[in-house]
């Protein structure tokens, strides 16, 4: 079935009230910008511009290998009025200066007021011009609803699919469900390995996806087509989506599958597994375990950065009140003054000695919080409020203490 034919089948035929249309952006060429905007006002539309110059390469990828997608069309084509302008011609500096385009290419929003209403500088992929989309004005319900219709009527074209699971995206409906229909048809029909995982790697956004095994199994092929940075980018964030959940449900096999995916994608696998092991364990277990994974992590790669070890103290300060862990909590934090003298590390250092009964030290060390904030020219509130707290409790102990008794 050709390319064209596509949306026709997927959605005219369920939606009688939507016309056909061509693969991809049909842009209408002939339209200026307040035509196209009062054209958006008087069909309850929001109007769609790209931004572009002849010279801008990353103009033309979007407009070869984006705009052309049916899925892309059969999205814009019913929610926006679609235009384009050269930034250097005819209108286009105009434009430029009152969206203030500056980079290229620039996707623009706009209400028929002519108000931002979403904004995307660069050149997205499939998934993030579809998320624009979205972000602007929700896809229009009648075409999910007839997709609806026809999916469980038993709908499992290779075609409708593809459309219909990016139409799901693209909605903001979770479409783990479908996805995973969509491999296990597309596994037992034998569709393109390659079309599949291409389509895997698009929409394997957020942890847990059935994509996911997909696009990890063919990282090779996938880095030598999306670049090194895009894949590990892509990869470190569901890494960091599964650890939170892991803390969440304190699920160590999630951990697992968080670690490994760091291991399978990271040129600084160890040191990163280390950091998401330690966070893990502060936040689920006892003492004694993250305590040593807390060490292990400090010991290893982090002696010289005070945040981190200021991060940590803290961490120890609130949740532990072990005096052996305190005084350790202490001194990395003594540690990251040192390191990096000023106000939040001075007072991270004052209450940890505060907690220890070091009333002397945790003064001296909110006075300097107190002179870093004002150099800093931040509000030392924590600082000021913890001196206020001793000083109460010094004057409370002297109200209390017995008189000396004269002869």
């Amino acid at each position: 079935m050709k390319h064209t034919s596509r949306i026709f089948i997927s959605l005219l035929v369920l939606l009688s009230s939507v016309q056909a249309f061509a693969t991809g952006i049909d842009f209408n060429h002939e339209l200026t910008l307040q035509e196209a905007l009062d054209k958006a006002k008087k069909e309850g539309k929001l109007v769609f511009m790209d931004c572009y110059t002849s010279w801008c390469g990353p103009c033309k990828r979007l407009a070869a290998t984006v705009f052309t997608d049916s899925s892309v069309g059969a999205y814009f084509n019913n929610n926006y009025i679609n235009v384009k302008f050269d930034m250097e011609k005819g209108e286009g500096p105009y434009i430029a200066g009152r969206y203030q385009v500056t980079a290229y290419p620039t996707l623009l929003w706009l209400d028929g007021n002519g108000s931002i209403k979403n904004k995307v500088v660069g050149g997205p992929d499939i998934a993030g011009l579809l998320s624009g989309g979205l972000a602007a004005a929700p896809a229009r319900p009648d075409i999910m609803t007839g997709m609806d219709r026809k999916y469980e009527a038993g709908e499992r074209g290779e075609a409708f699919l593809e459309d219909y699971l990016r139409l799901f995206n693209s909605s903001g409906r979770d479409y783990n469900d479908i996805f995973a229909e969509y491999l296990k048809v597309a596994n037992a029909q034998k569709w393109s390995k390659d079309k599949v995982v291409a389509l895997a790697y698009e929409l394997t956004e957020r942890y847990p996806s059935p994509g996911l095994a997909l696009v990890v199994s063919h990282k090779n092929g996938l880095v030598a087509k999306y670049g090194a940075k895009a894949y590990g980018d892509k990869i470190s964030l569901i890494a960091t989506q599964a650890q939170a959940i892991a803390k969440a449900q304190k699920d160590e096999k999630i951990l697992k599958e968080a670690t490994d995916l760091v291991k399978a994608t990271s040129a600084d696998s160890k040191r990163e597994v280390a950091r998401m092991e330690m966070d893990y364990y502060m936040n689920t277990a006892t003492t004694d375990v993250y305590d040593r994974y807390v060490t292990n992590y400090l010991n290893r790669y982090a002696t010289s950065d005070a945040k981190q070890l200021n991060d940590v103290a803290w961490q120890y300060y609130i949740n532990t009140t072990d005096e052996k862990l305190l005084k350790k909590a202490s001194d990395w934090a003594f540690k990251a003054v040192n390191l990096q003298n000023n106000c939040t590390n001075n007072t991270t250092y004052a209450y940890l000695q505060y907690k220890l009964g070091h009333l002397s030290e945790a003064t001296k060390a909110c006075d300097y919080a107190i002179i870093k904030g004002k150099e800093e020219n931040i509000n030392p509130t924590s600082a000021l409020a913890l001196k206020k707290e001793i000083t109460n409790e010094e004057a409370l102990k002297k109200l209390n203490t017995p008189a000396t008794k004269q002869n």
